[in-house]
């Protein structure tokens, strides 16, 4: 029976997984059958399928019930990892596998997880991507998270099926559409995510019109908790009612100050809604507009460059749906601010910031708009 409560239990989720490195043990056994096969070469690639082999045994055995085994592992070295597994694969489609970034003091728990959701987006961007194209892995390490990057060169998702791939909607034609929802699955477990965005994959313009195709590429993002982060001091009491009631709107396309943001207003009782990009933002707004009785949201902070494209149109719009909202711009950007900003009608938060100035901003403007609320 499938459980897709535990991504660790879903059998189609780990019969993917499986799948996948049964894939990678049969790249290696063919190198290391390879005419001219040096004993090193032979040896190394006999290490990668001992690895894929006790990996799939694994995989199947937790699915049944046996302990989950957590390791923690630098980020680095997990994504070094994935793309040495993946060499065979990329050569075999004439596709260059490019790693940038990482981190060797940064721990990720969870480390067998998080390299089965980056060899399931590997070998996606190397089903995608055109021969003679490359796929990039970036990774980096953020104050409490770690974000990587997937990206490749090859069609992109089509803006109608954005929705539905993490759903089970294949991206491959005969595929069956688990990989991508079973890979979110692992990251959220994980206190993570895997979101469609970065350079190839998001749509910065603020456009309610038709969905095409994106041109770029696509590019998927992975967000990942830090084992080696100090865990944060209770919350108080006080402290988790001093938003109670508050819809909070985050225009941010950066994971790790997403996820920032989400913790500490969550934690002080707001709700809060998240556009990552201009499409989403008018989306978003529009829906929260059609709940009765309460404004489409009460407190926006905003980031220029999910929508750099038509800044004034974010603007008009947003006023249009919450005239009464406390808007904040949250940015590192000082050149070319909007004019709103320049009159005094929206506040000014630069990044790097800390998140008691963000609260603080927030605070007030609530406050304001309560006291103006009962007179």
């Amino acid at each position: 029976m499938t459980d897709t409560s535990d991504p660790h239990r879903d059998l189609a989720g780990v019969l993917h997984d499986v799948s996948n490195a049964l894939t990678v043990l049969l790249g290696w056994v063919g190198e290391a059958r390879a005419p001219g096969a040096s004993p090193a070469d032979v040896a190394y690639a006999l290490s990668i399928v001992e690895q894929r082999a006790r990996l799939a045994r694994d995989l199947a055995r937790q699915a049944i019930g046996a302990p989950r085994i957590d390791e923690q592992r630098a980020l680095g070295a997990v994504v070094r990892d994935v793309a040495a597994q993946l060499r065979v694969e990329a050569q075999r489609r004439s596709v260059r596998l490019d790693v940038e970034g990482g981190d060797e003091q940064a721990l990720v728990p969870g480390a067998r997880d998080l390299e089965q959701v980056l060899t399931n987006l590997v070998l996606n961007a190397l089903a995608h991507a055109p021969s003679g194209t490359r796929v990039r892995v970036h990774a980096r390490a953020e104050a409490s998270a770690c974000a990587v990057e997937v990206s490749d060169e090859g069609p992109g998702v089509a803006r109608e099926r954005r929705g539905s791939i993490f759903r089970g909607a294949s991206m491959r034609p005969g595929g069956l559409g688990v990989g991508l929802r079973h890979a979110r699955a692992l990251a959220r477990s994980a206190g993570g995510d895997v979101v469609l965005g970065g350079s190839g994959g998001t749509d910065s313009e603020l456009d309610l019109g038709a969905l095409a195709s994106s041109a770029g590429g696509a590019c998927f993002r992975v967000t990942w908790g830090r084992a080696d982060v100090v865990p944060r001091p209770p919350v108080s009491t006080a402290r988790l009612s001093e938003l109670a009631g508050v819809r909070v709107l985050v225009v941010e396309d950066d994971e790790a100050v997403i996820l920032l943001l989400e913790a500490a207003l969550e934690a002080r009782g707001a709700e809060v809604l998240v556009a990552r990009s201009g499409t989403e933002l008018a989306k978003k707004v529009a829906q929260a507009a059609g709940d009765p009785g309460r404004p489409a949201f009460d407190a926006a902070l905003i980031d220029l460059s999910p929508i750099a494209k038509d800044v004034s149109g974010a603007f008009t719009l947003l006023r249009t749906l919450a005239p009464a909202a406390h808007l904040v711009l949250v940015t590192g950007n000082a050149d070319g601010l909007p004019i709103a900003v320049e009159a005094g009608s929206v506040d000014l938060v630069r990044k790097p910031f800390e998140v008691r100035e963000v609260l603080s901003v927030i605070g007030s403007g609530v406050q304001s708009r309560r006291a103006r609320a009962a007179t």
